[in-house]
This record gives C-alpha cells, structure tokens and sequence, in this order.
C-alpha cells in the first residue's frame, strides 16, 4: 500500500560490477514508505475486502504510524458485526516488483529443443467457473505466476519498490456473531437510525406493550466474550496411557480395582479383579474373620460387620481393605450398600429379603454461621469417627427408640422396632423380585420406610409415637398399589408437630412461608412413568381421629388443621429414603390394593 505524499522512484536495477560475477545482483531500495495489511481471510472479492475495513473513502489510515489498530469487519453487509482489531507491529520488510514475459500460449514438447508451436495468447482469466480475482489487474493468479517462473528462468527483472515499516496484523479471536437479519427492530434501526437521515430517524419509533410469545424479540448482548486472544489449551496426550494389544487403552496410574460395585441387574461376580497377597500374614488373618463372618450371616452393611467383629479390625479403613477381596457390594435395588461374598445373589431367592437395605438421608450438614471458619465447618460436617467403639457395638439395629448416627443404612432383620417387626414378620413373599422393593410387596415396602423414617426424625426432635399414630398407615394395604395413569400416590402418616426450628434443622435451610408447601410426608414414584405426580391414597384407609393426615404439618400462626400436598418440590427431601432407586417405593407387577 503505497503513501502517495512521498513520491516514488522507480531506478533499474543494476549488478555489482566485481571480478566475482557469481555474486548476487544488488538492487537500490527507493525510500518510499508502504504500508501492509495482513487480511485474515482469502480474497476472492477485492471490493468486499476494502469493504471489510469499514465505511472509510480510502485506506490512507492505514499508513498512520501513530495509529495502533485497524478495525476488519467480517460481515461488512451486516451493521450489527462486531470488528476484529488488528495490532500494528514494527516490521522491515521490501516489496518486489516482478516482471515477467507474457505468455504467448506456445507449446513444445520440455526440455526439447523443436520449434514453439501455435501462437495464442493465454490470458489468467477464467472464462468457466466462478471467478476467482486475485487482483485488479489479474495477473497475479499463483498457478500462471509459477509457469511464468518456469517457463523464463533468468529472463524476468526485478525492482525493489520501497519498504515496508509497519504491518497491521490480526491475531485476536472474533465475537460470537448473532445475525439480526430476522429481528423487526434491528431491521429498523439498521434502516432508520443508522444511516443519518433526519427525515428516516423521525420515522423510528419503539413498539410499546411487552413482546411475548414463543418468538420474542430479543436482542443479543453488546458482546459475547472477553477473550481477545485465543486460549491456549495446551491439549495434550496422557503420558501414563498406553495402548494394549486388543487396541483398548489402560492408564498406568490408575487405582487398581480390586472389586466390585454393581447395579440391581448386573451378573453376580464370582471373585476379586486382584487375588490378595498371600504372604501378608494380616491379609490371612482378616481374610480368615470376614470368611468366618460370611458363614454366620450371608449378607452385612459395612457398619453392621464391624460391630459383628467386635473390634477385630480397627477401623473402617481396615475393612475396606481387606472386604472387596471376600465380597462385592450392590449400589442400587433392594440390597443397596449391602456387602455380599462372591459367588452368592441374593435375588435368586426369597429368603434373602430380611437382608435387603433401607436407607434415609440424615439431617442437612450444618450451615456455616456469620464468623465461623470453613476449618471449624469442615471438622463439624467429618462427623463421628470411623473407628469401632464397644458403645457402638449396636448401632446397626433400629429399636424404635434410639438411632446412632455412624450410618444411614439398615437392613431389615436389624429392625427390632415392635410396629415395624410386626409387618416384616407378616408381610406376604411377592411372586417376582422387583428391582426397588425386592421380594417384599410395594406398598407393605413404601409403609416400612416410611413410619421408620417417621420414628427417626421423632427421635431427632424428641417426639413420642404409638401404634395409634401410625393407625392410618397401618390401614393402607401391602400389596403393591394399581397405577391407574399417576406416578405418585399419598401416604398417611402422623403429625410431629414440628416448630419452624426444627424445620430448618431438618431441611438445613428456612422454610418457605407459604403455608401450602410447609408440610413434610412421604411419596413413593414409579420410575417408569413420566415426571407428572398425581395425589391417591393407597387403598381406603380410614380418616384419623386427630388433625394428623399429614406429618411435620406447620404454619406460622401454629395450626395444623390444614390439608397440605404430598411430594412438593419444597418437602420431597423430608422423608424419601435414600437417592436414586431407593427413592422408588411403589414399583412392580400391578395388582389390587389388599388389606394390612
């Protein structure tokens, strides 16, 4: 790009005369200032690239040395796109002017020495095909440059034109663009406002009301991304990743599993991934008691096998050592978090149903309060030590009365509570081993967990609960209930009559103060139905003589009397036992509601 106010010299280039005439050629370099844009794109418009540098009548901004940016409109069509800036960089660069002999369009065979035949000129423009502009004068097309160079080795001239002392360069990432050509406004602004015509911007006028609807016109933030730069990365392979013969992949750091966690329907595993070492006399010795206790009884928590050893192994990071070279553990259905030898699958036979798990989540973790440190938060919420204690040596067994917090699982023959024993020993053994309530029926499983949920947060709160609390529950039939289109069905259970205190220690955030999501109950899903939740009773139990249909019920002036929902969004962490397939309590066959 050449300054026009310094005029230019145009001298022939002209050899060193020396004694060497192997020597390279000198050429004068004229001082005349040029200026250079690197444009990031290919140029296949000229117009449109000039275009793309804004609504400027010339470049001549270009050669301004004290200017440190240029803007480069990617879509110069468009108003609404956001420009790249370059950045001015000093550079010391000559610009060349080439002269070649045209080409005649003669043809001889290479390399031999037959006389040129036919005689038509060969031009760069293409007659077929998009047009492909290279320059304004069209004869810089690189494929008939190169076959020029070819074609007069040593007969072309060569004239330096002047030097190249700044260079504008574009090393940015563009803005997200969000094309505007649908949007009513930005159509009107663009023709209206933008231009400059007084008489076009009287005519702009802002729509009133509220624009609603599923296509509403908003209009994009001013910019999307801060980043001017491209981030690098630094994406790179694994160095500790190895490719196997199989073609597989293994990472040479990873933890070694030795064995298994797996879902309600996987295959049984019949050993550990890693055999144990032998040779470790404490490895025998806890093998040899985990082997011992597995005899004694087939399924355990982890928590009810370290109170069974009394003490044998130290703590809970002893167990998990040696414990996954004996047994493997469920992570979902009936047995979650149940500890079973290899070999054995307890979904092959009603008998195992009194070893099936119920889990419930625990009082929230304690909140940090104004003042406290995350160092006293985090020591509050480790919570009890891990290690055994002969005062804990029951604290796997729910009486009813008391619970310890060292767990939140317990498995049905550790249910020593009179209410609760009295239905596991009478409940009916289900035909078919469903996938959350196992072998027992859904709604004799969804009234198990809820009344001991129930009793644990009355424990909690130092509530007194009798059999004629639970009348109502009790009324609800075991067999698993009819879907008749709903997924969630309501649950009767008493009213502990909780303060707003108590609330909030048991959600471990305030209560809402709307007085129709303040209750907390129990609601049983069926997984395989959609999110829609639709209120039923299981079976026709019988009203309570009490205002207690609905447990924990609370408002602020201190009624209860009011009739709240089962399973809203503000109360549904209340009483579901456990996460996941746990949070399931009516699944299976569909058959008729029977009675207790």
């Amino acid at each position: 790009m050449e300054d026009t106010d310094v005029e230019a010299a145009s001298p022939a280039p002209r050899s060193e005369q020396n004694e060497n005439e192997a020597m390279a050629p000198r050429y004068l370099i004229p001082s005349r200032s040029m200026g250079a844009v690197e444009v990031p794109a290919v140029v296949n418009n000229v117009d449109r690239a000039i275009k793309a540098f804004g609504r400027v009548r010339s470049l001549a901004h270009t050669m301004d040395p004290v200017r440190n940016s240029i803007p480069f409109y990617l879509n110069p069509e468009s108003p609404f796109c956001k420009p790249i800036l370059s950045h001015s960089a000093r550079t010391h660069n000559v610009v060349l002017k080439l002269t070649v002999p045209k080409r005649t369009g003669r043809k001889r065979k290479r390399g031999s020495g037959e006389p040129w035949q036919g005689d038509v000129e060969v031009s760069s423009d293409q007659s077929e095909g998009p047009e492909q502009v290279f320059s304004r004068s069209r004869l810089d097309d690189p494929k008939i440059l190169r076959r020029k160079l070819e074609d007069n080795v040593g007969k072309y001239q060569v004239e330096a034109v002047g030097t190249v002392k700044r260079t504008h360069r574009f090393r940015g990432a563009a803005d997200f663009h969000w094309d505007m050509g649908k949007s009513p406004f930005a159509r009107s602004y663009a023709e209206n406002v933008l231009p400059g015509n007084i008489e076009n911007l009287k005519q702009f006028k802002f729509t009133p009301g509220r624009d609603m609807g599923p296509n509403a016109d908003i209009l994009p933030p001013p910019i999307f991304t801060h980043m001017g730069l491209p981030f690098n990365y630094f994406y790179s392979q694994n160095p500790y990743v190895r490719h196997t013969e199989d073609g597989d992949t293994i990472n040479l750091t990873a933890v070694k599993q030795v064995g298994y966690f797996i879902s309600a329907d996987d295959p049984t595993p019949q050993a550990p991934q890693i055999p144990p070492d032998m040779t470790d006399p404490r490895m025998v010795e806890a093998l040899a008691q985990l082997e011992q206790a597995f005899e004694d009884r087939p399924v355990w928590t982890r928590r009810a096998l370290l109170n069974h050893l009394g003490g044998k192994l130290r703590s809970w990071n002893e167990l998990k050592k040696y414990l996954n070279y004996v047994a493997y553990q469920f992570k979902g259905g009936p047995w979650r978090d149940g500890v079973v030898p290899y070999g054995l699958d307890p979904r092959t036979h009603p008998k195992y149903r009194i070893y099936q798990t119920v889990m419930f989540k625990m009082p929230k973790q304690t909140r940090a309060e104004k003042g406290q440190t995350w160092h006293s938060l985090r020591r509050t919420q480790m919570g009890p030590s891990k290690e055994y204690a002969d005062e804990l040596s029951d604290s796997h067994i729910f009486d009813g009365e008391t619970y310890h917090t060292d767990g939140k699982v317990w498995q049905v023959c550790d249910i020593t509570d009179p209410i609760l024993k009295e239905l596991i020993d009478n409940a009916a053994v289900r035909p078919s081993l469903d996938s959350a309530s196992g072998w027992y029926h859904g709604g004799l499983w969804a009234k198990i967990k809820a009344i001991m949920k129930t009793k644990l947060v009355a424990i909690q709160f130092n509530r007194h609960l009798t059999r004629r609390d639970f009348a109502a529950t009790l009324n609800v039939g075991d067999m698993t209930p009819v879907r008749d289109g709903g997924s969630t069905w309501r649950l009767p259970l008493p009213n502990l009559h909780l303060t707003r205190d108590e609330l909030t220690q048991l959600r471990g955030y305030e209560p809402s103060r709307n007085k129709k999501n303040q209750s907390w109950s129990v609601r049983f899903r069926d997984p395989a139905k959609d999110t829609t939740e639709v209120e039923s009773t299981l079976g026709e139990p019988s009203r309570p003589t009490q205002d207690d249909d609905d447990t924990g019920q609370y408002d602020d002036e201190g009624s209860d009397g009011e009739e709240w929902r089962s399973g809203s969004d503000d109360d549904q962490d209340l009483l579901e036992p456990g996460v996941g397939e746990d949070e399931m309590y009516g699944s299976g066959a569909q058959s008729p509601v029977g009675s207790p």
